[in-house]
Parts: C-alpha cells; structure tokens; sequence
C-alpha cells in the first residue's frame, strides 16, 4: 500500500509542477503581450505625438488679411440714400457691427454651436470627446465638435477637407486665434462669415433675406429662427414649406438651449413661443441682383469703373472692387424722377408699333439733369421693360441730332460773340451753299421760305436757312467747335454747314445734348454730368469723391437771351414744340426740337428753371417714322417732366443784370418807327432782350418799312401794286408800307422759289403802266402836266 501511494502522490506532484510551469509560460506570454503592446503603444504614441507636433509645427497662424472678410455685397443709393439696388458678386454679404448684433442672437448661437464658448480656449476637448463617442456608439446623437472658433478658422482659411492633420492644425489655430481676439471679436467674425442660405454670408444678408429687417431689429423669436439656419441651411430654409416647419422646430430647440443657460428667462422664452414667424414670401434680395438693374446703374458701375482705373486699378481689379469689396456706391439718381420716367417707358401706348416701313421696334431714350450741378436724376435707355444688360441708348446711342445742335453750335456762340443779336435780320431766301450744280441747299423743313427773318423767329420756327447763313457767313467752323468742345462735343472734322444742322458723321446722345443745354439754364455754366457723389469702402473710408467739373461756355446775358429765344419755340403759336407745357403753362419752359433727314430721328431737349431733358424717338437702324410717330419725342419728354413738375413752385429764369430791352421792328431789328405798326402783315414791333452795348441806338432806326404811293389799278405779275405814276387818277391811288430790303432778292436759277415776304416788297422802279395822259379829268387834274398848253390838252384828247 505505501509503495502504491507513493506512486500517486509523486502523479499528482508531477501535474502540479506541469501546470505552474504553464501558468509561469502563459504569465510570462502575457508580460510579453503587455511588454510589446506598451511598446507598440510608446511607439504608436511617439508616431502620433511626433505627426502631431509637425502638423502643428507647419500650422501657420491666422493673419490679419486672412481674418479681413472679403467678397462682400456693393451697394448703390440715390440722392437720399436711399437703397437702389446690390450688387452681388460671389457671395451676398453685408458686413454688421458687433454692437449692432442683437444680444439675442449672439447668445442663440452660442447656446446650440458652442455653449461653452466663454469658457474654453479655442478647442472644446469634452465636446469633442462626446462627439466622436456619440459617432462610435450605436444609436448615438451625432453632432459637431468644432467651436465656433474652430469654425472661423475653417472658414478664412477654407480648408474643408477631412483629415487628422486639418483637423489638428485648426485646433491649434483656434487656441493661437483665442489668445490675439476677444471673445467678442471672435463672435463678430464668425457672425459676418457664416453661410445662411440664398446666397446670403452673415447675419445681416440673412436678416434682410429672410425677415426684410436690419439685424439690429431681430427679436428673439427671430434671432433664435436665423441661428438654427446657418447648421444646415437647405434643411431649414423658411422660404420651403417644409423647410418653415423644420425651421420652427429648431427655433423652439433653440429657445429652450437659452433658456437653460439662462441666457433668457422664462417670460422671454414665453413670449418668443408665442410669436408668429413672419418670413418673407421670397428671396427678394437675391431676385432684385439677379434681374436686370437700372439702366442707370449700368451707367453708374461703367463709371467708377473708369474713375478706379484712373487711380491706378487695373480694369479686371476695378471690376472685383465694384462686385466683391462692400463698396457703397452714392449715386445722383433720385427715385422719384427716375420712378415718373420708368412709368412713361413701361407704357406701351407712347410706343405702339404703328411704322409699316421696317420690323424693328420703336425705340427712345431720356436722361435728366439738374443744371445747378451737373447731377444726373434719371435715365432710361431704350423703350419698354429692360432685359439683361442691353444697349444703353441713354448714354452710348450715336444719332444725328438734327435742329437741336443749333442752339449749341451756331446761335449760342454767334450772341456770346457778339457776332448776332436776337434782333439781326437775315433774309431767308434759297440759296446753294453746295453750289449751283448740286441744287437747292440748305432746304426749309417745309420748302418754303420767310424772307427777312430775325434771330429769334429763326429759333422758333427752326429756319435751316438762317442757321445756316450764320455759321457760314459769319461764325466759321473754328469758332463753332470751340464753343461745342466747351460742352464735351469734339467734332473737329465736321468743318462744312452741315455742321450746323446737325447732319453729323458721328451722331451725339440725350447724356450729351441735356448737359450742353446746362449752360443756358446755369447763367453760362457747363456742369460734366455725373451719376455719383462719392464711393467709400466696406470701413466707410471714401475712396472716389465726384466734385463737380465745369466751365464757363456763355456770358451770363447770353445765356439768358437764349433762353429768352428758346422759350418762344414752346410758348409762340409758331413754335415747333408748343405741345410740351409743363402744368399747362403754369411752368416757364424752353427747348428746341431736332428732326433729322427723311424724318428718321426725332430730338426734343428742353428744360425748366428746375431740370434739363433730352429725349431722343426712333429705330436702331434709321427709318423714316411715320406720319403717328413724329411728334413721339415731345410727348414722351412731356410725360415725364410734366410729372416731375406736378408739386414744383412755377419760377422763371431770372433777368440778369447785363441784359437791357429796346422796342424794336421785328423785319429790321433795329428802333422801330411809325411804319412798322403799319407793316401790311400786322404790328411789327416788339420788346426785344439785347446784351447791354449790342442795342440798337435811338438814331437807328428800322429802314426795312418805307411808305410809297400806289395805284389801286396796277399790278404786276405777283399782285403788288405798282407805284403810282404822273397819270394815275387821284382816286386810283393811295399809301402802302412796303418792305425794302437793303439787297434785293433776286432768284439765282428760274423755277426758285420766292420767299413769301416778297409780295410785301417794295416795287422799286416798277411804275404804273395802265394809266396815261388821257386818264385827267381836267386841265388842273393834280396829274396834270400840261400846264395848260393846247398842244398837250391836244395830244391827251388824241389818245382818249
């Protein structure tokens, strides 16, 4: 039995050994696991501190052009800064004041971004942390760990892509950035850069987007509304209807995170919970940018386009300026002039296609200025509503200006010259400027002709002729383009008389034509026209300041006499624009018409103590208008300054004190006598307006009218009466005042036509023929010649 026990006790001491000896193996194992898996983790933490520490090594901080928002909205006001319009380049947004960020809002996008903002420094590790735990864990609630410092980073520097050293380095950059800014500063940026939707970056877009208010007048219900949008902004886009209901869901999510950290109280959330949401019904804002701006914005973008370029901008640096830097553009336009002339060019009925002659569309274009400062008030380019950005007919059309260059080219500067009055008579008769061979040149627009005609009848009833004779004769072509480049219209090239009718090779625009009128409303003064006042940068720094540009073209009594003179062609009976009364009268007006050859273009430019306008009517490609169409300028010019007119003082243009008055023979210009109130037409005396030293003086005096004794009987071929001769019977003749003109007219080919003043012409040497010696009734007839010697009473009784 012992030796039997023996051999089972040495068993089993032999399985324990065997199983220490596993145990020690397996421990031993483990240690190594354990020994390796530290080493590998040494190892793998050494990899990721050393990836870690290059990656924030090679992490450059955040500068300060970096942190300088850009792409930001421009924005263009009228004359009472009012908003006109944006004009967005890449991105729509307006930079906002912190102080002018509701405390509401602020504190809504802390409490759902980063409700421990004012707490960490720059990164949010238990955020963080429960961020990447929710993403492990089945069924957990996913959600950013990113501060809004963190986000700021992101969005200056934009880098989005996914990876650990992003990640890493904007962490990093979020600490350095919280160690250079303030909370508040930090809060700023990040409110003026995040992406709202629609196109709008920042709260102030998205204010005026969603609510059509100024951020600053958000109230909590809203400011809790626009912080929910900025996590996903299609999901919770108010102008969806879907996207409302998620919307207010998140808003009271919102609400109740302020609530919590006592951001709001209790009454506060109340109130907002109760609170309607009224959202806009649509992105207005975007719609506006997006839809064709004003034809007077297009003018205004070319024009600071090319002031910028002037100070030393590029072209395509100009352009990113005016779209993507914030300016604020201020322009000259006021709204309420602009909204009168749009109305008139949205009205079909001042452009029914009545024109058989062409497929084309009417067309017409008007600016308005102000003539104290240059200041354009309005503009319209082309008829009926505008479409994408088409030619601006206002500013870049080149059409021939018919009647309305007069003024500017030959009858301004012949009276500053002193070289006519309103009084000098020219005699309106054919002539052949081009000579004999190539016809009749200039014709009258009615193939007539007036005879001896004033400078002031020439205007009213817009004589070619008399125009014509002026600048040929007497102005000269030097002379007529210095006065014109005064007023910003080089035409050195244009050196015959057509000049002078406005049969230009290179045609003008209504912006030239109202600002070369400016100088007769402005005592003599010639304003650059403008569309702005100044344009300041995103930090309210003025960058481009438009001071008036000007000079003297008239002296101020010239100017007036022509204002004098131009008013008669609206308020005489033989004006050619008697259809343009401004409050029926009421409102002193003046201006001239324009017509051009076979009637293809048709000009008004006129004005009022208040506003100088030009309006231009016709087709793109010339054609003649027809007979409904011809008077289309004057009407649409009415429309619209009638309008602009309606509330407006009626004042007249002031006398100034160089100016004297003289009664005067409207067929002589010079003093009138007795004769003239007898003149067969009618009265022929008038007040006239001369520039003090160019009056006539009491010694001269009109001998156009001449008083002559004429028979009754005789005629000649036009039906004068023939001067009285020895033998004409008392009761045969009688007293007649004729018109003697100081050169004769005489016809330069037969079949010319004979002005119409010439059956009132004085017969000369033409006597009667019908009456002879036979023709006394008695010896001691007054036309008796015999003297009483009986041959004679003999050879008169011969012929009886």
């Amino acid at each position: 039995m012992s030796s039997n026990n023996t051999a089972v006790s040495n068993t089993k001491t032999g399985k324990k050994k065997q199983q220490i000896s596993l145990i020690r193996v397996i421990g031993n194992l483990i240690k190594v696991l354990i020994l390796f898996a530290f080493t590998i983790g040494v190892i793998f933490a050494g990899i990721v501190g050393g990836a870690v520490f290059a990656y924030i090594k090679t992490a450059e901080p955040i500068t300060a052009d970096q942190l300088a928002i850009k792409n930001q909205t421009t924005y263009v006001y009228d004359c009472n800064n009012k908003e006109i319009c944006a004009l967005q380049g890449i991105e729509n947004r307006e930079m906002v004041d912190f102080s002018d960020i509701p405390r509401y809002l602020r504190d809504a996008f802390v409490a759902i971004e980063d409700k421990r903002f004012y707490q960490h420094s720059g990164v949010d590790f238990k955020r963080f942390a429960s961020a990447v735990i929710n993403f492990i864990l089945p069924g957990g609630e996913s959600h950013g760990g990113s501060t809004i410092t963190q986000q700021v980073v992101k969005n200056v520097t934009g880098e989005t892509r996914r990876s650990i050293k992003r990640k890493v380095q904007e962490a990093w950059r979020a600490i350095l950035l919280e160690r250079n800014l303030t909370k508040d500063q930090i809060l700023e940026i990040y409110m003026n850069l995040i992406y709202m939707g629609e196109n709008c970056y920042g709260v102030q877009s998205a204010a005026k987007t969603y609510f059509g208010k100024d951020v600053k007048d958000l109230t909590l219900a809203e400011c809790a509304s626009l912080a929910g949008i900025t996590n996903l902004p299609a999901k919770y886009n108010p102008f969806t209807a879907k996207g409302r209901e998620n919307n207010i869901k998140r808003q009271r999510i919102i609400l109740n995170e302020m609530l919590e950290l006592n951001f709001i109280t209790q009454q506060e959330y109340d109130e907002a919970i109760k609170q309607e949401l009224v959202f806009a019904e649509s992105n207005k804002r975007n719609d506006k940018a997006t839809s064709t701006q004003p034809y007077f914005v297009d003018q205004v973008i070319l024009d600071v386009k090319r002031d910028l370029m002037a100070i030393g901008y590029t072209e395509d640096m100009a352009i990113k300026t005016i779209y993507n830097n914030g300016l604020r553009i201020y322009t000259t336009m006021d709204s309420d002039i602009q909204k009168a002339m749009d109305e008139v060019f949205l009205n079909e009925e001042y452009f029914t296609k009545v024109n058989k002659n062409t497929s084309q569309s009417p067309q017409a274009a008007m600016v308005i200025i102000d003539p104290k400062n240059g200041q354009i008030k309005a503009m319209y380019g082309g008829a009926g509503e505008k479409i994408g950005i088409p030619f601006n007919r206002a500013t870049s059309l080149e059409k021939q200006p018919g009647s309305t260059i007069k003024p500017i080219a030959v009858y301004g500067p012949a009276i500053n010259e002193g070289i006519i009055t309103a009084a000098t008579v020219i005699d309106d008769v054919p002539v052949y400027m081009n000579g004999a061979s190539k016809g009749l040149y200039p014709k009258n627009s009615d193939g007539s002709y007036a005879g001896l005609t004033t400078i002031r009848d020439a205007i009213t009833r817009s004589v070619n002729v008399v125009a014509a004779k002026i600048w040929n004769n007497y102005l000269g072509a030097d002379l007529s383009h210095e006065y014109l480049k005064k007023v910003n219209i080089n035409r050195d090239n244009e050196r015959t008389v057509a000049l002078s009718l406005g049969g230009l090779s290179k045609g003008v625009s209504p912006l030239q034509m109202a600002a070369a009128y400016v100088p007769f409303v402005n005592k003599g003064i010639y304003y650059e026209p403008t569309t702005y006042t100044r344009v300041e940068d995103a930090n309210g720094n003025v960058i481009l300041e438009k001071k008036p540009n000007f000079n003297i073209v008239y002296d101020e009594a010239a100017a007036f006499i022509m204002v004098n003179m131009l008013k008669d062609v609206v308020n005489s009976p033989d004006g050619t624009a008697s259809r343009v009364k401004i409050q029926n009268g009421r409102m002193p007006t003046a201006g001239k018409t324009g017509t051009t050859d076979k009637n293809t273009n048709k000009w008004f430019v006129g004005f009022t103590p208040y506003y100088v306008g030009a309006t231009w009517y016709g087709y793109d490609r010339n054609v003649s208008l027809s007979s409904a169409e011809l008077n289309r300028a004057q009407t649409i010019w009415h429309a619209v300054m009638d309008k602009i007119h309606k509330n407006l003082e009626p004042v007249d243009f002031e006398v100034p004190s160089g100016v004297v008055k003289r009664t005067i023979c409207k067929y002589s210009g010079k003093i009138a006598t007795e004769l003239c109130h007898k003149d067969p037409r009618g009265n022929a005396v008038k007040t006239e307006y001369f520039i003090k030293g160019t009056e006539p003086g009491e010694e001269d005096t009109c001998d156009v009218h001449v008083l002559a004794k004429v028979c009754k009987d005789s005629t000649d071929t036009f039906g004068r009466n023939l001067l009285a001769g020895d033998y004409c019977p008392h009761e045969s003749t009688m007293e007649q005042v004729f018109v003697k003109r100081r050169k004769p007219f005489t016809p330069t080919n037969p079949g010319d036509p004979y002005p119409k003043d010439w059956k009132y012409e004085y017969p000369g040497d033409e006597y009667c023929s019908l009456h002879g010696p036979r023709d006394f009734e008695h010896p001691h007839s007054p036309n008796n010649n015999s003297n009483g010697n009986p041959f004679f009473d003999w050879f008169n009784d011969l012929f009886r």
